[in-house]
């Protein structure tokens, strides 16, 4: 009779270490298919192209240096100026607040950027207040008379920008524009991470 229970004991033991080792597994691979669905998710936003003519555009800010643009902003500027140039009639929100670091709005130094390079000022919008992508879609919206625009913003960002623009009612096209070479994995990591932060509080 011992001889039994000692053998069912064991088998038991067996058993919860195999439950354990399932749990563990599992737990471990939650984080990779989350990672694995929203970047395939990010990659499939970014490749969305937008149509011509768009009533709205608005762009989205991005550190300064100082008073200098960093890779990322310049980056989108130089995407969202290419559509501009195409479609003349388009008006464009430049968004972006001023940081501890930065010598002036990140909206500031777009519209000099735009104004630089033949942009007309009657169609260029300021919104220089926003501290957060959330702000930058919510203090843009009152500038346009449409629910309507096309989205720039640097790849790894537009799934989350689009979120947040559709969730403050405004119908987006995305026309991403690259992230920098240098900073890439930094950016995507801090994505995958600030996306359930927007999904739940945002």
């Amino acid at each position: 009779m011992q001889q039994t229970e000692r053998v069912q004991a064991g088998e038991k033991r067996k058993s919860m270490r195999r439950r354990a080792g399932v749990l563990v597994g599992v737990l471990l691979l939650l984080p990779v298919c989350y990672v694995a669905g929203v970047h395939a998710a990010i990659m499939h936003t970014a490749r969305q192209q937008p149509a011509q003519g768009a009533e709205y555009m608005i762009i989205l800010g991005a550190a300064l240096w100082g008073d200098k643009m960093s890779p990322s902003l310049q980056y989108r500027m130089d995407t969202g100026l290419a559509y501009l140039k195409q479609n003349p009639h388009t008006k464009v929100i430049v968004s972006g607040g001023q940081g501890a670091n930065e010598d002036l709005p990140e909206a500031v130094a777009m519209q000099k950027f735009l104004l630089a390079n033949g942009i007309a000022a009657q169609r260029i919008l300021v919104e220089d207040k926003a501290k957060s992508t959330a702000e930058n879609i919510r203090f843009s919206q009152p500038l346009m008379t449409s629910n309507q625009a096309v989205l720039v913003t640097n790849d790894f960002h537009t799934l989350r920008a689009k979120l947040l623009a559709q969730r403050a009612g405004i119908k987006t096209q995305i026309l991403a524009a690259p992230t920098p070479d240098s900073v890439k994995v930094k950016l995507f990591v801090r994505e995958y991470v600030a996306l359930i932060k927007s999904w739940c509080f945002d």
